[in-house]
């Protein structure tokens, strides 16, 4: 029904621009199309391709054929437009069964029948040597039969007997052995035409799925028409890849922006504009619709059925109400819209997803045992470095950059390589972080750098005017190595104990240096029991004139309690 619509809506439509066609209904034109894939919007997991054929077409109706899609294709997701004068009419999509005979057939077939010649051509030659054989027996007797006519009589010779029986003996010879080589060749013969009989049996022919979509349009003038066949396929990702080079000397870093692809999606996509996308085609536009939970009053289930009785009917299990929750994006981070294009690749973003036109074609075959990996972009901007250390859990000492996301891009959460001037210093994991936002990352840890903790003493006794309170006092001595040839600010942490009972006390005395009073640890990690301590290290200051922070812990307990275990 749709398809004769379609068919009476050409023929109306070339009417109204061409009235001399309402004469006679014109035939569609059927036209193969050769094809392949110009434009890639690749999401995760899926990519929506678009195959543009550019041509001259006269007025009238065809079916424009592409055929050789790819496996993967999803044929609902079947588009097509067209610019220029012509209109599309509707769309078909076709996947059948092609029986194809193989190229080397007829040179298959050519190798039978030559095998077929040789076969007969030996045996004939062995026919005829079996008669040369037969006839040499039939003179060799004539001749004996004669001779032995004569024998006893003067007309007996029998030197002309012997000569004979010589003559007849060679001549025999002589055939057997021609005879016995002609055998051997018939049974070549035979096993080369064996051969190449099973040879054509094995090589017949096969069958593949073939794939089309057949496009109808109308052209109402003659002139230039481009069609755009677009369809969705699976086995298609990418994936955001980092690369992260800091310089200490100049105090910034720079972050370029990649992308992985990989496709196995059936077809490769040869020298095409690929765009990477932020979508999701696969997920539903709609949210879950959520349910209501009712509560009732509570019944207590029937008491067990004895075991040695048969239950008559089997109840079913009751229902539990659950509450549901809307279906958004876990990191809405991901999907915040770009509003200024990239210096190196364009950038829209509208609604939850952002798309990166790549300023040049890329070619990305299919099946690839590795991804195709390409460049986004760059940005480099100021970066404050500070060194970590924490001597209660490694001797190392790393350093960490802060900086702001200064492009005017969201950057995807993805797996980065770190890397110190020239030096490569391992991978690490960014996380989702929108333009403006501030980012760390750390670029390992500094050989010239060493970081100790060591406890100088520990003292248990008593206290209180009249006891009843067993106090422990421990004493802490950090050391900073700093061997390089730079000063360098350091963020040294410790840990306190954190009491969980009354009946024990905990308190940090006599520090050498203060504690920091950056804001967010003194809103975050201080009330946790952690101490941070913001200092400068001086370059060279390595061995006993490492820079050095002591401070004194005790921990009070009332007699009788045992306390857990702490750690070193």
């Amino acid at each position: 029904m749709i398809r004769c619509l379609s068919v009476l809506f050409a023929f109306l439509f070339l009417t109204v621009v061409n009235p001399a066609m309402s004469q006679e209904a014109p035939e569609s034109i059927r036209i193969e199309i050769d094809s392949s894939p110009n434009r890639v919007t690749a999401y995760r997991g899926r990519a929506w391709i678009e195959r543009i054929i550019k041509q001259d077409m006269e007025p009238g109706l065809y079916r424009l054929v592409f055929s050789d899609l790819p496996s993967s294709w999803q044929s609902d997701s079947v588009q097509a437009k067209i610019t220029g004068n012509g209109k599309v009419l509707g769309i078909d999509t076709a996947v059948r069964q092609v029986s194809t005979a193989p190229a080397s057939l007829e040179e298959l077939s050519k190798a039978v029948e030559n095998a077929e010649l040789s076969y007969q051509a030996a045996q004939d030659q062995l026919l005829v040597t079996d008669s040369s054989i037969a006839f040499v027996r039939q003179m060799m007797n004539k001749s004996g039969n004669a001779q032995g006519e004569k024998t006893g009589s003067t007309d007996f010779d029998i030197q002309a007997v012997r000569a004979q029986m010589e003559y007849f003996s060679s001549e025999l010879k002589t055939l057997y052995v021609q005879r016995a080589a002609e055998a051997v060749k018939v049974d070549e013969a035979k096993r080369e035409l064996d051969i190449a009989r099973q040879r054509l049996s094995n090589a017949g022919g096969s069958t593949r799925t073939l794939r089309e979509a057949i496009v109808e349009v109308a052209v109402s003038k003659a002139g230039p028409v481009e069609l755009t066949l677009g369809y969705l396929v699976r086995n298609a990702n990418w994936s955001p890849r980092y690369d992260v080079r800091g310089d200490l000397d100049a105090r910034n870093v720079t972050l370029e922006y990649g992308a992985q692809i990989v496709q196995k999606t059936g077809e490769d996509w040869d020298d095409v504009t690929l765009v990477l996308s932020t979508a999701q085609p696969a997920q539903s536009a709609n949210p879950p619709t959520i349910n209501p939970v009712y509560v009732d009053v509570y019944a207590p289930p029937p008491p067990p059925v004895a075991m040695n009785k048969r239950s008559g009917s089997r109840g079913a299990p009751s229902a539990a109400g659950g509450g549901g929750r809307l279906g958004y994006a876990a990191d809405m981070e991901v999907n915040s819209m770009v509003e200024s294009a990239m210096m190196d690749a364009q950038v829209d973003g509208g609604g939850s997803s952002v798309t990166f036109t790549l300023p040049r074609r890329v070619t990305v075959k299919t099946n690839s045992d590795s991804a195709q990996r390409t460049r986004i972009a760059d940005f480099e901007t100021d970066v404050e470095f500070r060194f970590v250390a924490i001597p209660v859990l490694t001797d190392e000492v790393y350093l960490r950059g802060r900086f702001k996301n200064t492009s005017e891009f969201q950057l995807l959460p993805g797996q980065a390589g770190i890397f110190m001037g020239g030096d490569y210093v391992g991978p690490t994991s960014l996380a989702a972080t929108s333009p403006g936002s501030e980012m760390e990352i750390f670029f390992g840890s500094d050989p010239a750098m060493k970081a100790t903790r060591t406890m100088l003493t520990k003292n248990t006794g008593e206290t209180g005017v009249f006891g009843g309170w067993l106090t422990t006092r421990y004493q802490f001595v950090l050391k900073i190595d700093n061997g390089s040839g730079r000063a360098a600010d350091v963020e040294l942490w410790d840990r306190r104990p954190i009491s969980r009972s009354e009946e024990i006390e905990v308190s940090v005395e006599d520090l050498s240096q203060p504690l920091s009073t950056n804001a967010r640890y003194v809103k975050n990690d201080y009330p946790r029991g952690l101490m941070r301590w913001d200092i400068s290290v001086p370059a060279g200051r390595t061995g006993d004139d490492a820079m050095t922070i002591t401070y004194d812990l005790k921990i009070e307990r009332k007699e009788g309690v045992k306390m857990t275990p702490l750690p070193d």
